[in-house]
This record gives structure tokens, sequence and C-alpha cells, in this order.
């Protein structure tokens, strides 16, 4: 299997189909590091890095790719590999409630209306 382009986090995409054509992987941490990157040294990098993964994890999400349905007959996947898989992709999802379930206290105090009725 060659890398898979076409996708902005095609590491994801690339594992997830190695992964479901049977190969294993291992992580390796070597004493000496075999090569560095470069990590974000400001605030908007790291928000452009998170944006960038999350826009990636929602085209998986939305491809014929999808780990929901993608090698479930057929592939060598486990089911904790699947699940691990799925997790990766739904994530931007769930920042919606996330962000709604954040900010109501807060608009409850400044307004001062409860959610539950007295």
């Amino acid at each position: 299997i060659g890398w898979i382009y076409g996708s902005v986090t095609e590491d994801i995409l690339t594992g997830f189909k190695m992964h479901c054509r049977g190969w294993r992987s291992i992580y390796c941490m070597p004493l000496r590091p075999a090569f560095k990157g470069s990590a974000p040294i400001n605030l908007s990098d790291r928000l452009h890095q998170v944006l960038r993964w999350a826009l990636g994890s929602v085209e998986i999400f939305f491809s014929r790719h999808c780990p929901l349905w993608y090698g479930v007959g057929g592939g060598r996947l486990k089911w904790l590999q699947r699940l691990a898989y799925i997790n990766t992709i739904v994530y931007p999802f769930t920042s919606l409630p996330l962000i709604a379930y954040c900010s109501l206290p807060a608009i409850c105090l400044l307004t001062g209306k409860f959610i539950i009725p007295t």
C-alpha cells in the first residue's frame, strides 16, 4: 500500500487502510529520536492545526473510507481498532454540544433564567 493522497489527514487515512488490509503497527520509541518535527509555536498556528485536523476528520466521515461502514464485511480490523478510528473522525461533531453545554450556565447566570423551572 502506498501513501494515500487527496485528504487533509492522509496519515490517518493511510493507517486506517493499512489496518483494514491486515497490517499490524507498533509504537516505536527509540532512545535517540530518528527525526524531529516542528510544533506550532503560537496560538494562531495551533488553532490552524486543530482546524485542519477537524476538517480532515469530517472529510473522512463523509467519504467512502468512513470507519463506520468501510471494511465491515471483509475487513481485518478488530472492534477496538474500529472504535478508535470512529472516535478519531467523530470528535469534531462533539464540539457543538460541548460548546452549548459549557456556555449554558453562563447564559443562565447572566439572564437570571434557568433551564429547570422552579
